[in-house]
């Protein structure tokens, strides 16, 4: 099992469910990226994620902020990976609001604008559900 994995992807896609299984299953600590959201905005929110990725050790990142969060990461390393595998999801579950539609198209340019750069540097792409 890797042990740096951010599970991103948008509103009601399942993050959550797969990064709480995945870290009983390995014992790895889990971090969200929602918790930030009570206290700063999203662009905050996934600046300060991203440092999370610096975090020696086994992790798990999980939240609809961890995508803007490797965008910020990539950015600012010329270099390296964030990660080891990257779990992505852009299907809802659920119904969503206008809101919450938007939050996932959002996600999804995202997404695309980072995909091809985390493969280049070594990061496994897993999509979900499978």
């Amino acid at each position: 099992m890797s042990k740096r994995i951010v599970i991103c992807g948008g509103c009601r896609t399942g993050k959550t469910t797969l990064a709480e299984r995945l870290a009983k299953e390995t014992g790895h600590y889990l971090k969200g990226t929602d918790s930030l959201i009570e206290h700063a905005d999203w662009s905050r929110a996934s600046e300060i994620a991203s440092y999370w990725f610096d975090i020696e050790g086994d992790w798990i990142v999980e939240g609809v902020a961890a995508v803007r969060a490797l965008r910020k990461w990539l950015a600012r390393n010329p270099d390296g990976r964030p990660c080891d595998v990257c779990y992505w999801s852009n299907v809802a579950h659920v119904d969503l609001s206008l809101g919450q539609h938007r939050m996932n198209q959002g996600c999804f340019t995202v997404w695309n604008q980072v995909r091809d750069e985390l493969l280049v540097r070594g990061v496994r792409i897993e999509e979900f559900p499978a």
